[in-house]
């Protein structure tokens, strides 16, 4: 029975997964909404893990009616940023894919079930041998309605009887605090039936990319703290009632780069946000780029901020290029990212006391060795 040194009672949250929140606009279906924040927690878990520092130990009597850290509260804002990053990995395109494609598969395409037992069974017990617990993503929709429906959680341990080829994975589930819960299937089965109370059944699961972020040190900060924040930020937002600023936003240029594989060329869609207003690169279709490849924007954006709201630019993969591909990103391959890291993603944040980011900027895309920069003004 291997397993690493990690139990959901010692390294887990006590409290459950009663997060609710929007994560994304999927195009036909409309705003997607997660049943909580478990791709957040898990990582935040093996964030913890991997830097060898406790979690910070609240309850869920500590949060009121409802459980959870409140919007506005250093662990409830990491928990949600590490859920964004949860999805800007290579592998979190199988929440789509694995979601669409058949359990028995045929002669097209392999199933969820033999890539799950052929596949990703073997990543786990590598990783697992290695002494690394790993997020898995289990997958239970059959369509782009049901995505928030997939699940994520830590797993730490599995069991394999050569004999019979039943499989056990041992994991930590955040909607089930302090228990230890199995996910099992034998060798006919096309399911895995978990031992939690709710005796989940999912169609199968894969192995996420994932790379350690140091925990920021306040998460551990007293509530009443950010009780006090959230009352300053109301009486800072009702007393700028009706004040409101006017800022132009222009996207100048784009440089792409790749040093390892300058000459190779790929077809590339991207889209900047600013505020609530989106750009995408090209207008329409893709571009063909490579290293030195320089694309003139001239784009400016209208938009007015609160004086106590931040200005958010940022830009990543357009979302049809996410799309158009079955198991990974080929029309970023080029760039050679590794499977650990964010993929052609930024964001920067702006306010009053910075002046709104007044001025020049060039930002390079997280990810790589290849990837873009972009060169924005603000007035």
């Amino acid at each position: 029975m291997p397993k690493v040194d990690f139990s959901p009672a010692k390294n887990g949250f006590q409290f459950a997964n009663y997060f609710v929140n929007q994560i994304a606009d999927v195009p036909g279906i409309g705003k997607l909404q997660t049943a909580g924040r478990c791709g957040g927690m898990s990582y935040c878990v093996l964030d913890h893990y991997a830097a060898k520092q406790p979690l910070p130990g609240f309850k869920a009597s500590d949060f009121g009616d409802k459980g959870v850290p409140p919007d506005g509260h250093p662990l409830a804002d990491y928990i949600y940023q590490r859920q964004l990053d949860s999805f800007f990995t290579l592998s979190a395109v199988k929440f789509i894919t694995w979601s669409l494609a058949p359990d028995a598969g045929n002669f097209l395409v392999r199933g969820v079930t033999r890539r799950t037992k052929e596949d990703e069974f073997k990543k786990l017990r590598e990783a697992i041998d290695r002494g690394m617990p790993v997020p898995l993503g289990l997958i239970v929709a059959r369509d782009l309605s049901g995505l928030g429906q997939n699940h994520q959680v830590v797993a730490y341990g599995y069991e394999y009887d050569e004999k019979t080829k039943h499989m056990t994975v041992y994991i930590y589930d955040v909607n089930w605090p302090g228990q230890e819960i199995t996910l099992t299937s034998g060798k006919d089965d096309a399911d895995w039936v978990a031992s939690s109370p709710g005796k989940e059944r999912w169609r199968g699961w894969f192995v996420q990319d994932y790379a350690p972020r140091r925990p920021p040190p306040d998460l551990a900060k007293p509530l009443i703290a950010a009780v006090e924040k959230a009352v300053e930020a109301v009486t800072e937002a009702v007393r700028s009632k009706g004040r409101r600023n006017h800022i132009t936003v222009t996207l100048n240029r784009l440089t792409f780069f790749n040093p390892e594989e300058p000459d190779e060329a790929a077809d590339l869609a991207l889209e900047f946000y600013v505020g609530e207003q989106v750009v995408r690169w090209p207008a329409r279709g893709f571009r063909k780029v490579k290293h030195g490849t320089k694309a003139k924007l001239d784009k400016q954006i209208e938009v007015d901020v609160a004086s106590s709201d931040a200005l958010v630019i940022g830009g990543r993969i357009a979302r049809d290029v996410i799309l158009t591909d079955s198991e990974g990103f080929d029309a970023f391959d080029y760039f050679n990212l590794d499977q650990n890291v964010t993929v052609g993603f930024f964001e920067q944040r702006f306010t009053r006391a910075d002046k709104w980011g007044r001025g020049s900027h060039t930002v390079h895309s997280e990810g790589g060795p290849g990837g873009y920069i972009l060169e924005y003004t603000i007035a």
